[in-house]
């Protein structure tokens, strides 16, 4: 048996080493996001804190909304000896930490709300910038077989960060008190942090663009239908999916279920997400393709909303297998149809030279879409009632399913 060469066996311990790195990398983007979005709330309400004064924190997942804007220049600057990716994942990781680290020096209390508002808002601009390279490398050095996998871990990833920051947070602060939660926060940051410092980043792949161009949102626009479905499907799929999970929480309070009885669904349909949606969707993708896999998973989310829909319309006690069925129907429909989608987009980033580019249109487009449907489906909630938002969310399910084909190519991808 020949032994590996120390250049082969270098590049084989970074390939092995890139899947652990960029699972912790994208748990712990959701950190930052489940600490402002779920946690600090709750305590800051339970201080005594006003809603009126809470309400600033929805502004921390901006910088994902706005994040397309700076993506070409993380795709054009970065130092050559740290390596086009790395030279970004490094400085940007670093600073979560520290900033969480701000957070346990300045207290978790009324008094410094602003500052854990502008500590939140930092924090949440240097994840999103991390994932911009994060997103282009997975995309330019993951195969096309590997990336259905890649994004199942993006999207479970994500999701297990937001809940780690979130209910675990929560649980570990009434246990172990807010020092102690906030070190269990930092320990998979850290984690991820070494993880980017032991990995060295091979050059550019530039036997695929021998002639790279500087990269650009115009580039991305101008590149055909394929782009114009790729951010269509991210925008409606991401309201279509919103319709569901946000409403469906407050139609159960307005019935009179108990909070434990609402967070044990929500923990179910996550888990559904993360399981069946993320690892399935996956499975599903590497054997139906990409395309079929994401429709799949958005008439699952538009039965979903009918149900929801008969559920608001004809039973005020919404009978607890109803319930379940939307709420699996939901999350299986979210995991895969996401996994899909992200998938077809980095095929179509795995391609191109500015990967992190084409991958942050699409993600930017998918967060837009979510903000939008957050506010909009509740106001019109408060019009129409529960009913007629769910429906909505039927029609926008619907309205996928027609235009997104329609603006696909030919080819599949």
């Amino acid at each position: 048996m020949h032994s590996l060469s120390p250049t082969r066996a270098t590049r084989r311990g970074a390939t092995l080493l890139q899947w652990p790195m960029i699972a912790c990398l994208y748990a712990s983007q959701g950190i930052p996001f489940g600490l402002a979005m779920e946690a600090l709330p709750a305590i800051l309400r339970g201080q005594g804190a006003s809603l009126g004064a809470l309400a600033y924190l929805p502004l921390i997942s901006l910088p994902w909304v706005l994040k397309c804007g700076w993506a070409p220049i993380v795709d054009n600057h970065w130092s050559p000896r740290l390596g086009r990716r790395r030279s970004w994942i490094l400085p940007m990781q670093a600073l979560v930490l520290a900033l969480l680290l701000g957070v346990m020096a300045i207290g978790v209390t009324q008094a410094t709300l602003p500052y854990l508002l502008a500590l939140s808002v930092a924090a949440s601009l240097a994840s999103a910038t991390q994932d911009i390279a994060t997103d282009g490398l997975v995309a330019e050095r993951f195969d096309t077989r590997s990336l259905g996998t890649a994004n199942a871990v993006q999207v479970a990833g994500t999701m297990i960060g937001f809940f780690y920051g979130g209910p675990v947070f929560l649980m570990a602060y009434a246990r172990v008190g807010q020092t102690g939660a906030l070190l269990l926060l930092a320990l998979p940051i850290a984690l991820s942090l070494a993880l980017v410092a032991a990995w060295r980043e091979p050059a550019p792949p530039s036997d695929r663009w021998p002639r790279p161009q500087r990269a650009s949102l115009w580039r991305f626009l101008r590149s055909g239908r394929h782009a114009w479905a790729l951010i269509a499907a991210a925008f409606l799929s991401a309201v279509t999916v919103v319709a569901c999970h946000g409403l469906s929480k407050l139609l159960l309070v307005d019935a009179g279920w108990a909070l434990d009885e609402i967070g044990q669904v929500g923990m179910a349909g996550g888990a559904v997400t993360i399981v069946l949606g993320c690892g399935g969707g996956a499975w599903l993708v590497s054997r139906l393709g990409t395309w079929p896999v994401f429709f799949a998973g958005i008439a699952s989310a538009g039965i979903a909303a009918a149900v929801w829909t008969v559920l608001a319309w004809t039973s005020p006690a919404l009978p607890g297998h109803a319930v379940w069925l939307a709420t699996l129907l939901t999350s299986f429909g979210a995991g895969s149809a996401s996994v899909a989608m992200m998938t077809a987009a980095m095929r179509f980033a795995h391609a191109r030279d500015q990967a992190g580019t084409d991958m942050t249109a699409v993600q930017s487009m998918r967060d837009l879409g979510e903000m939008a449907a957050s506010s909009s489906l509740m106001a019109l909630a408060a019009l129409a009632g529960y009913g007629g938002s769910f429906i909505v969310g039927v029609g926008l399910a619907l309205a996928t399913l027609v235009l997104t084909p329609a603006l696909l190519r030919s080819r599949r991808t």
